[in-house]
Formats: structure tokens, sequence, C-alpha cells
């Protein structure tokens, strides 16, 4: 019911714009993919025609949090979803780099696997700190960018993730509780559905509806996988968000990102615009920025229609659009050996 109110809302929307719409294919239907790299094991899943765009997920979400923006992006493109690494159905590496740099590599490895010079890409939470990664890091794959909900390290996660008078039940204390992963994993660990449940609770607009209960079983079964937990936990970790504070500062910090930029906040979560442009007026020399409305953390889940429609007319303004690719011949092909 949720993604057919989603899909109404957005035929409406786009129904007044230039946009052309193919059949809305439901994610469960979307074609897996796994690709390995040097490393590590990455799964993805992947659907539609036209112009490849990538969108990134961050904790404790994986692929899934794409199920409704996802079909409706890919009525004008091929969207790609990955399960970043240690996350999902993606493997946990040996070495446990989960850097936002060594990730970076893990996107631009599926790119090069996929034969795409050349990519339009969105990333939430955590997931927009690998998305902005990418985007210094190989610049000339990024054309256009999009990222949600997640200050980057050095440019002000560790001013909302440091202890202050007023933390409440509401505020963003699990960031530095999750930034001593063994001691996090031994508090959560037997106890995954729970934490979750306040989780998505905490950060959201609607509240305990937030997220669906099957979303929220798919997401404790996820991270409830041996060594699953644990890894999703050390993308917190002081050592990892150290690194990505100083690969940060030393890439954006002396050159911003010069694709175009459109950063989002939930009205609930990360708002005005006026602290958005706090957080990020320095990460970009082009950056358009909007509120997601009716929305906290989750803008994939409590307000999809409205989230696609921005992506689309955001991505839908490319004076020079990039040229549709076609994944069809990945159909029933060993993809492994």
């Amino acid at each position: 019911m949720r993604l057919f109110r989603a899909v109404f809302n957005v035929v409406v929307a786009l129904s007044m714009t230039h946009f052309a719409l193919a059949d809305i294919v439901p994610f469960t239907d979307w074609q897996h993919l796994r690709v390995q790299l040097p490393n590590v094991s990455i799964h993805a899943r992947y659907q539609g025609s036209g112009p490849p765009v990538f969108l990134i997920h961050g904790y404790p979400q994986h692929s899934l949090t794409y199920h409704t923006i996802g079909p409706l992006m890919a009525q004008n493109y091929t969207v790609i979803l990955l399960d970043n690494r240690g996350m999902g159905d993606s493997s946990i590496p040996a070495d446990n780099d989960y850097s936002a740099e060594t990730i970076a590599g893990d996107i631009k490895g599926v790119l090069d696997f996929l034969n795409i010079t050349e990519t339009y890409i969105f990333g939430h939470d955590k997931g927009a700190g690998l998305t902005s990664a990418f985007a210094a890091k190989y610049a000339s794959l990024a054309k256009m960018v999009s990222i949600a909900e997640y200050p980057l390290p050095g440019f002000g996660y560790e001013t909302v993730s440091d202890p202050i008078p007023s933390w409440s039940l509401y505020s963003n204390w699990q960031l530095g509780f999750f930034g001593v992963p063994d001691a996090a994993q031994y508090f959560i660990q037997g106890r995954e559905r729970q934490m979750l449940s306040w989780y998505f609770f905490h950060a959201s607009y609607s509240g305990t509806t937030a997220v669906s209960k099957d979303d929220l079983t798919s997401y404790t079964d996820q991270i409830s996988k041996p060594g699953f937990l644990r890894s999703g936990l050390t993308y917190f970790e002081e050592a990892i968000v150290g690194a990505d504070a100083a690969f940060f500062n030393s890439s954006i910090g002396k050159q911003p990102l010069a694709q175009p930029l459109l950063v989002m906040g939930g009205e609930a979560s990360f708002a005005p615009v006026s602290l958005l442009q706090q957080f990020f007026g320095r990460v970009g020399s082009n950056i358009s920025y909007d509120v997601v409305p009716k929305a906290g953390h989750w803008i994939g889940d409590e307000n999809p229609a409205w989230v696609a429609n921005r992506l689309l007319e955001f991505f839908g303004g490319d004076s020079s659009p990039l040229p549709s690719i076609d994944l069809s011949y990945l159909t029933n092909k060993v993809t492994l050996v």
C-alpha cells in the first residue's frame, strides 16, 4: 500500500513535467548482481532503462532503503543500488577497511565492471559521505551529485556527534555510542530489533510508522547475521571517522566539488536551509538546497514520491544528459568467474 500511494503521488507530480513514464517494476522483481572486487564481494540490485543513477545507502539500512524511490526513478533511468561492504548482502572485507575513500573505490569498481564511464549519484545518511568521497576522488565519473542527511567528517560531523547538555532520547547520541563498536555490539547484540525500532522512531517525522514492520524485520535480519552488526558499527569507529575527516579535508577542503550538487534534509531532522548551508556550504561550488516536507531522517520511507520527483527534476536538468545504458546483457550472465 505504501508503494502504491508513492507511485500514485509521483505519477500525478510527473504528469505536470516533461518526464516520460515507463512501467513501474516492484523492487521485489529487480535483478540481482554480484561483483567480485579485490577484497570484497559487492551485491547490487538494478532495474530500468535510461542514463545510469547510483543510489548509495547508509546505516542501519541496505539497498532495501530505496525500495520506494528506486522503482519510481527506474521509469526514466537505469537505477543501480549497491549494498555497501559489510552491509546487506555484500561481504565483510578481511581488512575491516570501511573508510569512505576505500568504499568510493568499491563504487568505481562496480562502474568499471559495468563499463559505465559517467553516472548520476545520490547518497543518504552514511551513503552521503561515500557519495561525496566518490565524487571527490573520481570527479570525472560523477556527472551530478545529490546527498542527504549526513554532515561530512571534518565539515561538521564532529559537532553533531559530540555530547551537549541538551541531548535527549531524540538526539543523535548514538553516533558517540557507535564510535566504540566493541561496546556498542556488546549492548545491542540480541536486541537488534529493539535498537532498530528506536533508531527509526527517534529521527522520524511520522513516528513508529516511518518504517514498516516488514522492512524493520528485513533490516533486523541483515544486521543479525554473523559479523554484520560489528561491520556496520565499524563505519562509526573513531579511527574510520578520523580517516574520513582527513580525506575530506585534503580533497574537498582544498578543492570543493565542482559538479552540480543538491543537498537535502528532512524537515524534522536536518532543516532549515540555513542549517544545510552551514554544514555543506564549503562542500561544493555549485550547490542547491532543499528541505523534504513531511519527513525526518528517513526521507525515502516517509516521503518517497517527493524525493524521487526532486531527484528526477535535478538530474533531468542536465543540459547534456548522459546516454542511456542497457544492462539486459547481464541476464543469466556469470559475473564472478
